[in-house]
């Protein structure tokens, strides 16, 4: 008789827990998803395989792991099972945590080294337009993201233009598509583009594995040479990956990128009615201030023109009065210094200083010529003094008294027996010439 689904199900659930039971397994933590009723489902893998698990709410309530993706763990539990499903299941009871999982390692390693580069930097990173005209929008052109993203701006900043430029966001080499989304955008006149103010790259939430081209260094490479600013909306408030810390702003969903990067007109209107309502205020009270300075100018001496210009006139005589006097006095003062300048330019007078400077020069002439002589005089004899002196210290005198000079084989003064060693080459310089010996001991 053939088996029924249920029957043979139930033979492989007792078989597995009868050969199986109660095991102890390491592995790393892979799309962990914690349910509503509280149990928490999970993938356990290393490089060649994967089993499923299940760690029920009581048991979760009780663990002290924060579990999550790449951890890597020790299970405790039984594999068995699932009848609903047929699929081979471990239920986990103890977790200890067993180090970190081969992706977690390759994560943080990345982060290390592009953060030890600098790319991480604050001082870096580009300043988001406050009121942008347009946005780039990097993501998948199907699912909720940019539905959610394009429903966000419409409500928030209308005006805002928005593009997409659609990539394919998880799998393999995702991240090169990403990264030359980014590059065509800042050459965006070389390939047919419209012109943007910044950049949004999104994506909704996943495991680690299915966000993991967001952790590659081909698309931190593009990140960080960008030239337009670049908002990284991937996943949700609690994932975190490389491109996040490249970015110029990291937004921890994409509809909170839309929030984060646009103004919102709801608040725009209110902030425009205030400053209209305060505008009003101010026009009003300056023209009522304007009105009373009128009311005050036309009560008082201003109303009266002529009466109030009076002093101003009476006073303007007075000063044309003190004006003129100046003039005449400055006119009388010089005429009498040009009347003087003429009587000292006179011919006699002239004549007479004439006379007085040639008499003034030439006594200083014959001073000087007298001073001339006397300090020649006094110099001739300082230098046959100096003369002398050179004279009796001339080397040449001292060979005319008897002394010689010894000089060595390579043409040195010798000063001392230690620059004439037994056997040494000399040359004797006398008065009348010179002659060649050789040192003995």
């Amino acid at each position: 008789m053939p088996l029924s689904v249920t029957e043979l199900v139930t033979r492989l659930k007792y078989a597995v827990e009868g050969q199986v039971g109660e095991q102890r397994v390491v592995g790393e933590i892979g799309s962990c998803k914690p349910a509503g009723s509280g149990h928490v489902y999970f993938t356990l893998k290393d490089s060649t395989a994967q089993l499923q698990c299940v760690m029920y709410r009581y048991q979760a309530a009780m663990c002290r792991v924060a579990l999550r993706d790449g951890l890597q763990v020790e299970l405790s539990g039984r594999a068995t099972v699932w009848e609903g499903r047929g699929s081979l299941q471990f239920v986990v009871n103890t977790v200890k945590p067993a180090g970190v999982g081969s992706l977690q390692q390759q994560f943080e390693a990345l982060k290390r080294r592009l953060e030890a580069e600098g790319l991480f930097s604050p001082a870096r990173k580009k300043p988001i337009p406050a009121f942008p005209r347009s946005v780039g929008l990097i993501t998948s052109p199907t699912g909720a993201v940019i539905q959610d993203m394009r429903h966000r701006l419409e409500s928030r900043a209308p005006w805002i233009q928005a593009y997409l430029l659609p990539v394919q966001v998880q799998g393999k080499g995702a991240e090169h598509g990403l990264a030359e989304a980014i590059r065509r955008w800042n050459e965006a006149e070389r390939y047919g583009l419209p012109q943007v103010d910044y950049l949004i790259v999104a994506r909704g939430g996943g495991s680690m594995e299915d966000l993991w081209c967001f952790n590659e260094e081909t698309l931190a490479r593009a990140i960080g040479a960008s030239r337009l600013p670049i908002v990284s909306a991937v996943g949700h408030e609690t994932d975190f990956t490389i491109a996040d810390f490249v970015a110029d702003l990291r937004a921890p969903t994409p509809t909170a990128a839309i929030e984060l990067t646009t103004p919102d007109a709801a608040v725009l209107s209110q902030r425009l009615d205030r400053l209209s309502a305060t505008l009003q205020r101010s026009l009003g009270r300056a023209v009522q201030t304007a009105e009373l300075r009128l009311r005050v100018v036309q009560q008082g001496p201003l109303g009266q023109p002529l009466q109030t210009l009076a002093p101003f006139a009476q006073q303007l005589d007075a000063m044309e009065e003190d004006l003129q006097k100046a003039v005449r006095e400055k006119t009388s003062a010089f005429s009498a210094r040009l009347a003087l300048l003429s009587a000292r330019t006179t011919p006699h007078a002239l004549h007479s200083r004439l006379a007085a400077g040639r008499g003034v020069l030439t006594a200083a002439q014959q001073h000087l010529s007298s001073a001339a002589t006397n300090a020649l005089s006094r110099r001739h004899a300082e230098l046959q003094i100096l003369s002398t002196r050179i004279e009796a210290a001339s080397p040449h005198q001292a060979l005319e008294r008897g002394f010689a000079l010894i000089r060595t084989a390579d043409g040195r003064l010798a000063r001392n027996t230690a620059d004439l060693p037994p056997g040494s080459r000399v040359e004797l310089q006398l008065a009348d010439g010179s002659r060649h010996a050789t040192i003995t001991p």
